[in-house]
């Protein structure tokens, strides 16, 4: 028969990557408090363009990745927004309470190497059922730009969120072939 047949839906080796089944590591902060997290995306912007006569051809320019946005719970007995405010105070941010005379103390201020030494590597693993990492995403120099320790509410139950914003330089993936093969 011609063509492509249906998936088979049916067999047993068939396993779709599911959204809950993820692991994301972030420095130092459990992986457990990390509730929601996008993977990488990118475009590819409209670089150059050549118009003749009545025509205009476009031609690719840069790939650019976006932010990624994560959501943490806060927990008491571990920390997490005190945990970020360690990440974001070694990658050079002092308050003002905390300069002193030295000067060298005062002007100190981030640095992306900071950042990225502090993070260590920010990675994504997609698993399967079997705990298997089928793929593993790797945010290439990250630092964080943004944090949001959420909304305080007496009207609701629900856990307190910490919501940050990763950016990245690239990211690089790996499939687990194995199993792939596997099917």
């Amino acid at each position: 028969m011609a063509g492509n047949p249906l998936p088979p839906w049916g067999a047993p080796s068939i396993e779709p990557k599911r959204k809950f089944k993820y692991q994301m590591t972030i420095g130092g902060i459990p992986a457990w408090s990390i509730i929601t997290s996008s993977r990488p995306k990118y475009t590819i912007t409209t670089g150059a363009r050549h118009n003749y006569l009545g025509h205009e051809f476009k031609f690719p320019g840069r790939v650019t990745y976006g932010d990624i946005t994560v959501t943490l719970v806060d927990m008491i007995n571990v920390d997490v927004a005190g945990q970020l405010l360690k990440v974001i105070e070694s990658a050079g941010y002092k308050r003002p309470n905390q300069w002193s005379e030295d000067p060298a103390n005062y002007r100190k201020t981030f640095s992306k190497k900071a950042f990225v030494g502090t993070l260590g590597e920010i990675a994504i693993r997609v698993i399967n059922g079997e705990g298997e990492t089928a793929e593993k995403w790797t945010l290439k120099n990250a630092w964080i730009s943004g944090v949001d320790f959420g909304d305080l509410n007496y009207g609701s139950e629900d856990n307190l969120n910490i919501s940050i914003t990763l950016v990245f330089d690239y990211a690089d993936v790996e499939i687990n072939q194995a199993l792939l093969d596997a099917n």
